[in-house]
């Protein structure tokens, strides 16, 4: 549902005024970075840069900075430089994770963590994984 220009805009001013302390506490309590940049190469071959907001389902958005593997660890968000491979596996995600620390490891991001939530001017876009197929962050 797409809200009216100006709810829009008094939505943003009220987050902004009231919001930014919690979008900041969420960033220094988990000692990551939020809101990072990116450019997604999707299926078709397409490419599109965007400002990735976090990660969940289709439903709502459960983290900013990290996603969940299969085997119950997080991958934080800030700490890629690129996930490669990205394929559809049964609701979970498989894909191989490049680090910044230059190590690569393939992994599996389970069903609940599938969906971006990329940001826009005043709307949020959600984008299924299975879509993309690779995601270049820092760009």
């Amino acid at each position: 549902m797409r809200l009216p220009l100006g709810l829009r805009v008094l939505v943003v001013a009220i987050t902004c005024l009231v919001g930014s302390k919690g979008i900041a506490s969420v960033e220094a309590n988990a000692g990551h970075k939020i809101f990072l940049r990116a450019v997604l190469t999707m299926a078709d071959g397409t490419t599109k840069a965007v400002t990735l907001e976090g990660v969940g389902c289709s439903a709502s958005m459960c983290s900013r900075v990290r996603a969940r593997e299969n085997n119950s660890n997080s991958i934080w968000l800030d700490g890629l430089t690129s996930i490669r491979q990205i394929h559809d596996a049964n609701g979970a995600v498989q894909a191989t994770f490049m680090f910044k620390n230059g190590k690569e490891r393939e992994g599996s991001i389970v069903q609940d963590n599938r969906v971006l939530y990329i940001s826009h001017w005043l709307d949020t876009e959600k984008i299924d994984l299975a879509r993309v197929r690779q995601i270049d962050f820092g760009l």
